[in-house]
């Protein structure tokens, strides 16, 4: 096969959260990535969520150029700010405990590799 198979769609509309199930609504952002916003409006939320024609949910941050709800959008809480449950923190790749002079960089190379 030299293409690899397609990309599954990101989910989208309303669903529960994997981790504290709670009511939440999955976003399409403007990277074409998913986000999850909180299910209920929210006046303290920096999260505009409109509807397209298409039913597919869209989300836009508010910034300085675009401080405020346009047209149909209705302002929402990003679920990982709320979520009861929130992910572990990220491993580093490197060990912690050792010092920096005995965490091994790279593999020594064999003699047929020089």
């Amino acid at each position: 096969m030299p293409f690899p198979p397609p990309r599954p769609p990101a989910p989208n509309g309303p669903g529960v959260c994997n981790r504290c199930f709670a009511e939440v609504i999955w976003c399409v952002t403007v990277n074409k990535r998913a986000q999850m916003v909180d299910a209920a409006p929210d006046d303290n939320g920096n999260q505009a969520v409109r509807q397209d024609g298409t039913g597919r949910y869209l989300v836009r941050q508010l910034t300085k150029e675009r401080p405020s709800v346009e047209g149909a959008e209705h302002l929402h809480m990003p679920h990982v700010a709320t979520c009861r449950a929130p992910a572990a923190p990220r491993r580093t790749t490197t060990p912690t405990r050792m010092s920096s002079a005995r965490v091994r960089q790279g593999v020594r190379p064999v003699r047929w590799q020089r």
